[in-house]
């Protein structure tokens, strides 16, 4: 009875976390709306509920456009007919743009929970065992890290809310601070998650230490990168046999490859706790959903399916060209064989697809309940190799050959003997399509070099039905394309976000 009483109030408790998840006042300082010790059930504590939501409630709007738009989209590996996403197609993002506003509110909702969480421990901590308070500021720590790392890279300089009930109209901190901050965040984790997750899906010390190492090759910090990728290959860690499993079938979520995943659960009555990205892959028209949804929204660019070399296993289970089949799906229709014909650049994409609600129990409308990766274990192999490669044009380390063929010969290719940072970064463009990595791996390439490489980027489409006649299109950055601009309105709310950044009190 007790038992069940408590997994009751712990459902009972993280709906109502999520009110204070998603309000406009994250736009500029943590709600005052925060949960009280009072606030908790008898015999809960605060790590029951929060920590649980913290792996998918907060990340809904993230996931559900922000995500792709950015990372894939505007650096030239999706395209659309979709106005919604114009601005990241042409890669003139404004501050008025609402996927951006949307992905900005809900990263700091994510740093919002996690800083409610820990006062909410702190001020318990005579009640909980050590083990538990250290892993419950851990875990919030992790998540607050994750959270900042996509800001910065996304937007530059954003204010540190370290604490809940923080100023009411912060300035915007020094990048270097918010690096800082991430690093001692995920240090912590590092040091204080267990060993093993605690349940599966949740993150470790390892996970923090893979975090942290991508944090390091985002500085250029190589040296610290390699160290701890070397630490964590061989472990508790490896790739998967069938890399499309990854992403197509909810049955293989958190796999041995899996590091750090949202943990989606659709359900029917409740909006926000699910993954909505099939509904907009899905080819539209084909009925593969069962349902309303399944629009193309997100077509792979012509310059993405150009990069597929020949024989690549991946190419199929990212994108559908024409005569693919896929006996998965539609399976009452004996599969489902892919035209051309449904999408102007020849191809849609097939990752993030699970099926119909006619298959499974877990499909709704706009809901699946398929892990968002946002870590993973091929992504420590690369990382690996391109810490040790270390800015270079190329390297013959053994090493850093080693960790990346693993990946290429799970994908069926065959091995390099010499790595070139090309080679790198095309490896990495295609393990990680649709998963949005690409504009940060260009953003680590520095203006110069991504520029270079984007300008010559075909992002556009074909304009009759054989799919022959090409309509170009190319983007070139401008000097602040790695940059995006605040939201509109969080600066309305919080006019001091327009005032320089300024070093951030650590005491």
């Amino acid at each position: 009875m007790q038992k069940r009483f408590k997994l009751f109030m712990m459902g009972m408790l993280i709906p109502l976390l999520s009110l204070f998840s998603c309000s406009d006042e994250f736009l500029d300082a943590p709600s005052e709306n925060q949960l009280t010790p009072s606030d908790l059930p008898e015999g809960i504590t605060a790590f029951d509920g929060i920590a649980e939501s913290l792996y998918f409630k907060p990340w809904f709007a993230f996931n559900d456009k922000f995500l792709i738009a950015v990372g894939d989209m505007y650096a030239g590996n999706a395209f659309t007919f979709d106005g919604a996403y114009a601005q990241f197609l042409n890669a003139q993002v404004t501050s008025q743009n609402p996927i951006l506003t949307e992905g900005y509110v809900s990263l700091f909702s994510v740093v919002d929970q996690a800083n409610n969480l820990m006062k909410l421990v702190e001020d318990r901590k005579s009640e909980l065992p050590e083990a538990s308070y250290k892993n419950s500021i851990a875990i919030s720590r992790f998540m607050r890290a994750n959270a900042y790392f996509y800001l910065v890279r996304t937007f530059g300089a954003v204010p540190i809310i370290d604490k809940a009930g923080s100023a009411a109209q912060p300035k915007r901190n020094l990048i270097e601070d918010v690096y800082k901050f991430i690093k001692l965040d995920l240090e912590y984790a590092a040091a204080n998650l267990p060993e093993k997750s605690l349940k599966k899906g949740y993150v470790n010390r390892t996970v923090a230490m893979g975090v942290l190492a991508k944090v390091h090759l985002t500085l250029h910090e190589y040296a610290e990168c390699a160290s701890l990728t070397q630490e964590i290959m061989g472990t508790q860690y490896s790739l998967i046999q069938e890399y499309g499993n990854l992403f197509s079938s909810p049955e293989n979520n958190n796999s041995a490859e899996s590091m750090f995943a949202l943990q989606w659960k659709a359900i029917a009555t409740e909006w926000g706790t699910q993954n909505t990205n099939q509904a907009y892959i899905v080819p539209n028209g084909t009925g593969i959903t069962g349902g309303g949804d399944g629009w193309g929204v997100y077509l792979p660019s012509i310059s993405l399916q150009e990069g597929f070399e020949s024989k690549d296993s991946r190419k199929k289970n990212t994108i559908m060209t024409d005569g693919d089949f896929y006996p998965e799906l539609l399976k009452e229709q004996g599969g489902f064989k892919y035209k051309k014909i449904l999408s102007s650049t020849a191809a849609n994409f097939r990752k993030y697809i699970v099926g119909s609600a006619a298959e499974r129990n877990d499909v709704f409308f706009m809901r699946t309940s398929q892990n968002t990766i946002i870590l993973r274990y091929s992504d420590v192999l690369l990382m690996h190799a391109e810490a040790i490669l270390a800015g270079a044009n190329s390297t013959a380390d053994g090493s850093a050959l080693k960790a990346f063929n693993e990946v290429r010969t799970r994908a069926g290719l065959p091995i390099k003997t010499v790595l070139t940072r090309d080679d790198l970064f095309n490896e990495r463009r295609i393990e990680f399509a649709l998963e949005g990595q690409y504009f940060f791996d260009l953003k680590r390439r520095g203006l110069a070099e991504a520029t270079a490489i984007i300008s010559q980027q075909e992002v556009g489409f074909y304009s009759d039905d054989d799919r022959t006649v090409l309509v170009s299109r190319k983007i070139t950055p401008t000097s602040d394309y790695f940059e995006l601009p605040l939201p509109q309105s969080a600066i309305d709310t919080n006019p001091s976000l327009l005032e320089p950044p300024v070093p951030f009190n650590f005491n």
